[in-house]
């Protein structure tokens, strides 16, 4: 007998299907981008890397203050409006951004800078931004074949790309990187949003609630704005200070490293993306909150025990993992990837538990966390940093982010994350 979709959302045999195609498609692209790491260590030199890494903080931490919160709120409307009024309006407001306020930021950054890259930097942020739009639409959707699809082609595109451009061209620099990035992301960028234009090219505009689609945007944006940005100084400034007390060759021996030591997000991808529409259709069928944090815990307590593992078995074959996957100008990164895997453990269940807030729309409790995790960190990297180098980034990002996960396990627990009622929590995200 048939149950409802939602009552038991464990209970179906193939449950483990749409997770088991995802898990493939990430292993593909998790080869892929092993491979990618690779060349890299062998063709780019650690200075070349440095420089490319602090370019690419800047544009990340651009597109994190604007667009990553954007694709999110976009996610949430999903559930709220229909498909085709939430991708015109999304879609509109992503070309503004990218056509109004982007090109004055790249145009000021390379006066200041007097530097040229910055036009590519935006083409490679504007192709992320739109190829970003068109998975998450998947993702949120279920599409799971489509997602892993594109997923594998991005990372194939990067190889072939880096390839051609940088090693069969012989453009060992930043700019042949930045080259090679660019225009990989505005090719799948066009991939991504190809199926949304034709989903959206016979609505009417102006859209018919509008008003309610800004209000909706706004209460959802504001407190991930404070969170962009404190997330960028948890994942990024580091760099900055590597630079400030060291060299670019400092910077990119971090750099690698942590990337390496960043694969740990391999492990949790495809969980995020399986259990993502999950709880968004929870929200939609206006389920209890409870019901959520059963499925997250469920989840959360098999995920650690493996990427504890995983982090244990990198740390004893780190020597042997950096002869495989790095090259001999890359020595030192191997001694701040494993510090860095233990980080993202922490990390990756941070963002297992986020998936919640993010569903029905409790940012502020992703703001309270991430808040604590920035004064934690900046205060490990200014003391370690002089001390020990590049470790002391390592050891500095691994103690912020335990510290929290303590904090956001805190708040996930606590009785009014738990005991929400939708006619309150979530009325001002209601149209």
């Amino acid at each position: 007998m048939k149950i409802g979709r939602f009552a038991n959302p464990l209970s179906v045999p193939t449950r483990f299907a749409p997770l088991l195609t995802l898990l493939s498609g990430q292993g593909l692209s998790a080869g892929l981008g092993l491979i990618y790491g690779k060349l890299t260590a062998l063709y780019i030199s650690p200075d070349v890397w440095g420089e490319y890494s602090l370019l690419l903080a800047g544009m990340t931490f651009v597109h994190s203050l604007l667009v990553t919160p954007t694709i999110q709120s976009f996610k949430s409307a999903l559930g709220q409006f229909s498909h085709t009024t939430a991708v015109r309006f999304y879609g509109q407001l992503l070309l503004a951004l990218f056509t109004i306020l982007l090109p004055l930021v790249a145009l000021l950054a390379g006066l200041y800078f007097r530097n040229s890259l910055f036009g590519l930097v935006w083409l490679a942020a504007v192709g992320q931004g739109f190829y970003q739009l068109g998975t998450d639409y998947r993702n949120a959707q279920g599409q799971h074949r489509s997602f892993a699809r594109l997923q594998m082609g991005y990372a194939a595109g990067m190889l072939v790309s880096f390839g051609g451009l940088v090693i069969g061209l012989h453009q060992y620099t930043t700019t042949g990187l930045w080259q090679s990035m660019a225009l990989v992301n505005g090719l799948f960028a066009l991939l991504s949003v190809i199926p949304l234009y034709k989903l959206i090219r016979h609505t009417p505009s102006p859209l018919p609630n509008r008003p309610q689609l800004v209000q909706s945007y706004r209460c959802y944006v504001t407190p991930l704005f404070g969170m962009a940005l404190c997330a960028w100084l948890l994942n990024y400034a580091d760099r900055y200070l590597i630079r400030l007390y060291l060299t670019d060759a400092d910077v990119g021996q971090y750099a690698m490293g942590y990337s390496l030591g960043a694969k740990l997000l391999l492990l949790s991808t495809p969980l995020l993306a399986f259990l993502s529409p999950r709880l968004l259709a929870l929200r939609r069928d206006n389920q209890p909150v409870s019901m959520v944090n059963a499925l997250v815990f469920r989840y959360l307590r098999h995920y650690m025990p493996g990427a504890g593992l995983a982090c244990l078995s990198f740390f004893l074959g780190r020597n042997l993992i950096g002869m495989l996957l790095l090259s001999d100008q890359y020595e030192q990164a191997m001694a701040v990837a494993p510090i860095v895997a233990t980080g993202y453990l922490f990390l990756t269940s941070i963002h297992l538990l986020e998936l919640k807030w993010y569903a029905f729309g409790q940012t502020r409790y992703i703001l309270w966390h991430t808040l604590s995790g920035v004064v934690v960190n900046l205060a490990f990297n200014v003391l370690l940093i002089p001390r020990l180098g590049i470790a002391g980034a390592a050891w500095a990002t691994m103690i912020g982010y335990a510290a929290q996960f303590a904090i956001a396990y805190w708040l996930f627990r606590r009785p009014e994350t738990v005991r929400i009622q939708p006619a309150t929590a979530l009325s001002h995200l209601t149209p």
